[in-house]
């Protein structure tokens, strides 16, 4: 086990001299994650209850871990990595998952981190590349996509898989007329996964239950843009926007419900009306949305911004969230996305790099407290509250 002698405080003095104030009923602070000693790039994934972190430092595409209170630390494996997306933690903290090469290179399969920098081949893998997409909350199953190598000058479609310990990996069925796809998102029990297929050269939403594979569609029974995460029973589930949607609706990012149905999650105020939005992930009730956009610089192209959704206050971007709120963090970056939360909505997770080009990583916690009583209004309206 790597060991750092520079510890990580809970928060960093200049961030919570700076960043600490009180909206409403609410109090926001933002800790800053440091690089660990000895590397210079990190970027991070995902997120614990308790603010345990996990990310990739390059690039020797090393998993790195970012306990409160502790310095960062380097737990190896022979990574490759999706950013913002992988590696990936159980909500207790308690599994590590990364998508790692074994055998010399020779396949690719889900590394499970055994403490120190060991890290151990998920089990009755039966495809010879295979990366997993994510993870349920509990850390017991996982879901991705692969292959298995072609003949020579023949090509081979990525599937969608999923594993549990019991049964190993088992590939997941696709619709008819289609022929790749992939898995992102799992419940805790292993009843429901979900994804994309591609239908026709686009990711559009897909949901696998004991039914089967279906597509996730919009009130109006339109496709919508890939599934990227869920809650425990999949019973919300979250995804992306389609790329270059005509104009309409079909390129925000969405929010699906067993109960409600699918709902768009709408635009940043005074944002590109074209932007594709990504939703990452949801809390466990699904009353708070975290992910990215995009928007144009003249200069730079398409550059990502984060957002954050709320039921009560719709689509916001964290930038200008964040502001609101007395801190001054992630104007002029270059790359901003808000790629997770906790199930409890208290912790946010951002990744991004600044005006240097420089990568960037914080953590940001709300604080409920109490209502707060309306002495204003007297009219009917509501006071301001917690989320």
């Amino acid at each position: 086990m790597t060991a750092f002698s520079v510890p990580l405080p809970r928060c960093l003095a200049a961030a919570c001299l700076a960043f600490a104030a009180s909206a409403s009923a609410q109090t926001v602070t933002l800790t800053e994650l440091p690089t660990p000693a000895g590397y210079g790039v990190a970027g991070v994934a995902n997120i614990a209850s308790d603010g345990t972190v996990v990310g990739t430092v390059y690039p020797s595409g090393e998993v790195v871990r970012w306990v409160p209170g502790e310095a960062p630390e380097v737990l190896g494996g022979d990574t490759y990595t999706l950013d913002n997306v992988m590696p990936f933690i159980s909500r207790d903290g308690a599994v590590t998952v990364a998508s790692n090469y074994f055998d010399d290179y020779s396949l690719a399969a889900p590394g499970f981190w055994l403490g120190g920098t060991d890290w151990e081949r998920a089990s009755g893998m039966i495809l010879t590349w295979s990366t997993p997409y994510g993870m349920s909350w509990d850390g017991t199953v996982l879901v991705g996509g692969g292959y298995n190598d072609p003949p020579p000058g023949q090509f081979a479609p990525i599937v969608p898989w999923i594993w549990t310990l019991p049964s190993g990996q088992q590939l997941l069925d696709l619709l008819p007329g289609t022929s790749s796809g992939q898995a992102w998102a799992v419940a805790d029990d292993a009843s429901v996964a979900a994804g994309f297929i591609d239908g026709g050269g686009v990711r559009h939403g897909a949901r696998w239950d004991a039914g089967g594979p279906a597509w996730i569609t919009d009130l109006d029974g339109e496709r919508v843009g890939q599934a990227l995460a869920c809650n425990a029973d999949c019973s919300v589930i979250v995804g992306a926007g389609i790329d270059n949607a005509p104009a309409g609706v079909a390129h925000q990012a969405w929010r699906w419900t067993a109960d409600e149905g699918l709902q768009y999650l709408g635009t940043v105020p005074g944002g590109d009306p074209s932007a594709t939005y990504y939703a990452f992930e949801s809390t466990g009730d699904g009353s708070m949305v975290v992910g990215s956009y995009f928007t144009i610089d003249p200069m730079l192209g398409a550059l990502n911004r984060g957002f954050l959704w709320t039921r009560d206050e719709g689509m916001q971007d964290m930038t200008a969230w964040l502001a609101q709120h007395g801190i001054d963090y992630g104007e002029g970056f270059s790359d901003l996305v808000v790629n997770a939360i906790t199930p409890d909505g208290d912790l946010l997770l951002i990744n991004g790099t600044d005006a240097d080009y420089m990568r960037q990583r914080a953590v940001v916690r709300i604080v409920p407290g109490e209502p707060v009583e309306d002495f204003i209004f007297t009219d009917g309206f509501e006071g301001f509250g917690p989320f």
